[in-house]
């Protein structure tokens, strides 16, 4: 709890706290069904920002630490981001576009744009963010993402005085104006050519981690988002938007967890370069142990009066999804077990195993979904992403053990 540990946690609560107040904001300000589609923008945005990871910040979380000239990878890896990032905006677009089309409906122009534009924003703050971590400017990232923490709730306040409408639409364009002005100077200022070869060097290294890392992306997609727009599509936009309510109350303890990306990774491809499996595997047992009991005790507080949070925090009309939160709690568990082990893989070099693992509870999502969204709704909708969860950490478990620890050499940067 010092240091970049301190800073991480401090930039993840203000990351994670922000959305978790932009959500409560729009579930105040719009109607459930509103809510919903709101909903909806920031699942297909956050699809594309599991791709954008994928190939992107993840390997460098665990590559940072490796690699030979960091100012030119640096380089690199922002030259790279901002290409991505623009056409998972674009992908975002057609996306909606099409699942507005499939509905029957017109497709509203301008909240898919609104879309695209936070996509190419959020993701540009993301890798904004992991490089700063990476070398030693978590206090920086920290001030970008309070500015933004900041000016996001002033601009929804100045609209709402000035009488001017809230609806999906002005929320999601607000929070793409708002990543956009607070990133871009920090994205600007690390901005340099990293000459052709260092470019196709670091492609290279992050290829090979992000070739399994980006299907468990997709199949990710398939045991969680895609159940919630199912569920939206089979229930509506209300039980949609219910469900996402819940999430964002267990949200609550999940920044616990986004915060360790921005060091455990790291750390972990450190030790294992180091001192070899049992560093390894020592420094994520300390790392399990710390959080594991305020993880725990969070959710509980959560999960267990269920019914007054969301009654407090949402509206009366979101008490009923309580059921719900409960199983996505539970799933929050099995998300922490499963990602201390999956850092082993990561620092491994072995992405494969983490592939096949999603893999497994995306199976287990497919066996799922049809009986218990028929019979229970958007309680068997949670119950679904929770058992999928649960899945992927047994099919790790059964991996640590049989897989032998090899060690996988890429080229250097």
């Amino acid at each position: 709890m010092r240091g970049p540990a301190l800073l991480s946690l401090l930039d993840q609560g203000a990351v994670s706290g922000f959305g978790f107040l932009a959500g409560i904001a729009a579930a105040r300000l719009i109607d459930m069904e509103g809510f919903g589609r709101f909903a909806l923008v920031l699942i297909v945005a956050g699809f594309a920002q599991g791709l954008h990871n994928a190939l992107v910040t993840a390997p460098l979380m665990t590559l940072a630490g490796t690699v030979r000239d960091p100012v030119r990878y640096a380089a690199a890896v922002g030259a790279g981001a901002l290409v991505l990032a623009a056409g998972l905006a674009f992908g975002v677009a057609g996306a909606l576009a099409l699942y507005f089309s499939a509905r029957g409906e017109a497709v509203p122009v301008d909240l898919v744009t609104a879309a695209g534009a936070l996509t190419l924003a959020q993701n540009l703050q993301l890798t904004t963010r992991r490089l700063l971590f990476a070398y030693d400017g978590g206090d920086k990232a920290l001030a970008m993402d309070l500015a933004r923490a900041a000016l996001f709730p002033l601009a929804v306040a100045l609209l709402w005085a000035a009488g001017l409408r809230l609806d999906a639409t002005r929320l999601v364009e607000l929070l793409a104006l708002t990543a956009f002005l607070t990133t871009l100077p920090a994205f600007l200022a690390r901005a340099a050519d990293p000459g052709r070869r260092r470019l196709a060097a670091a492609a290279l290294r992050h290829w090979q981690m992000a070739r399994w890392l980006l299907p468990v992306v997709l199949v990710t997609f398939g045991q969680e988002q895609l159940v919630w727009i199912l569920a939206g599509g089979v229930l509506g936009d209300e039980a949609l938007g219910g469900l996402r309510a819940s999430q964002y109350l267990v949200g609550l303890v999940l920044l616990m967890l986004a915060a360790t990306e921005n060091v455990v990774p790291t750390g972990a491809g450190r030790a294992y370069d180091t001192g070899g499996e049992a560093a390894l595997r020592a420094y994520l047992l300390r790392v399990t142990r710390r959080l594991g009991v305020p993880v725990g005790l969070l959710l509980a507080l959560v999960a267990l009066p269920g019914e007054l949070w969301l009654r407090l925090v949402f509206g009366e009309a979101y008490a009923p999804y309580a059921p719900s939160l409960r199983w996505l709690a539970l799933g929050v568990v099995f998300i922490f077990l499963r990602d201390m082990a999956a850092q082993i893989f990561r620092a491994r070099r072995r992405t494969d195993v983490i592939f096949r693992a999603f893999a497994v509870s995306f199976a287990v999502s497919l066996v799922l979904i049809q009986p218990l969204l028929t019979r229970y709704g958007a309680t068997g909708a949670a119950a679904v992403v929770a058992l999928a969860h649960g899945a992927s950490l047994l099919a790790l478990l059964a991996a640590l053990g049989r897989a032998p620890a090899t060690r996988a050499e890429a080229p250097r940067c």
